[in-house]
């Protein structure tokens, strides 16, 4: 049976509104909510299921279609204080609006959570960054990490055990 894109969709989601969370920034994310994205990554999902070559690959095709969705609104947001709520338009979808798989509490948990590891992640090196991105929360293969930062397979994985290493650093400072 053929995997519909509202399937497929509910399959990544956690890992999509991880991705957007976390190419947002916190200045960006102080104007716009990433679940806000996160629908319009789905709506633009639906609209070019048709372009899908291989069903194999949905969840690398969601994680591309959401880095361009933000990648576009930081390109758009640039100098610009605030959203014009007369630009806005209202998204008709099939999707649900909130997740009813989780309640509140688990919900602001999750939020606590990817903020405390985005603070961490912005005072990384920005090649640590790129890579634990592109490995841990984008799921690329090394070989795949390797082509698009120029790196043979052996310098990504070195790279991948300092950030990951760097990382944990952050989370747990020594007190």
């Amino acid at each position: 049976m053929p995997l519909s894109p509202e399937a497929a969709f509910e399959r990544y989601r956690e890992r999509l509104l991880s991705v957007i969370y976390l190419r947002m920034g916190a200045s960006l994310r102080a104007r716009m909510d990433p679940e806000d994205v996160l629908q319009e990554v789905a709506i633009q999902a639906i609209n070019s299921w048709h372009t899908l070559a291989d069903e194999r690959n949905v969840g690398a095709w969601l994680v591309t279609l959401a880095r361009r969705k933000v990648a576009r609104i930081l390109r758009d947001q640039v100098g610009v204080a605030a959203r014009d709520p007369r630009r806005e338009q209202k998204m008709i979808t099939d999707l649900p609006v909130a997740d009813h798989r989780t309640g509140p509490v688990t919900a602001a948990d999750r939020q606590d959570r990817l903020a405390l590891l985005s603070e961490a992640l912005e005072r990384l090196a920005p090649a640590h960054r790129e890579v634990i991105m592109l490995s841990r929360i984008e799921g690329l293969p090394a070989k795949e990490i390797a082509k698009r930062l120029g790196r043979t397979e052996n310098a990504v994985h070195l790279l991948l055990g300092r950030a990951l290493k760097r990382l944990q650093e952050e989370l747990n400072p020594k007190t």
